[in-house]
């Protein structure tokens, strides 16, 4: 039984696997270098349905800046608003561990609403100006002309109700 070619064989392999040496090489991490302008994405500490509209609409109009996301975003303002508002009321109704966890839910929605407001704010100053809607082509005489013909049309209604009116009052 010849084991000697084995167990050189083993001895080879244990003596090679043993000498590998480690090498480490560090890298040193690049510091992420923050735009001044850009402001940092709020993180609601308090989700809601609204907070999670308001940030998706902010999101919108960061990124395509219309006059479409610029309503979505009001009103998302405005929901996150009316629930500040009940919030406030819950606030002055309860007492005692009722009245402390619905503040810290208002102090939450309140603190996130600045921060997102500040953010929508930001994105305004960025957007590109739109050009209003075109301006009226019509002369100045054309727009009194169309004037008087409403203020006609609407004297001419009020007299028929009125001349309606005495005949029914007659009757």
């Amino acid at each position: 039984m010849n084991r000697l070619p084995l167990l050189v064989a083993v001895a080879c392999l244990a003596t090679a696997a043993c000498e590998r040496k480690t090498v480490v090489i560090t890298v040193p991490q690049p510091t992420p270098v923050a735009e001044p302008t850009a402001l940092a994405e709020p993180v609601a500490k308090t989700k809601t349905l609204e907070t999670f509209r308001l940030g998706s609409a902010v999101d919108s109009y960061e990124r395509e800046p219309t006059a479409e996301h610029h309503a979505t975003v009001k009103k998302a303002l405005a929901a996150l608003d009316g629930e500040i508002a009940e919030l406030e009321a819950l606030v002055a109704k309860r007492t005692g561990e009722g009245r402390q966890e619905a503040a810290a839910k208002l102090q939450n929605l309140q603190t996130y609403r600045t921060a997102e407001m500040a953010r929508f704010t930001a994105a305004q100053g960025k957007a590109p100006l739109v050009e209003s809607s075109s301006p009226d082509a019509r002369t100045g005489a054309d727009k009194v002309g169309d004037a008087a013909k409403r203020t006609g049309r609407s004297i001419e209604d009020a007299a028929r109700r009125t001349g309606d009116a005495i005949k029914d009052a007659v009757r």
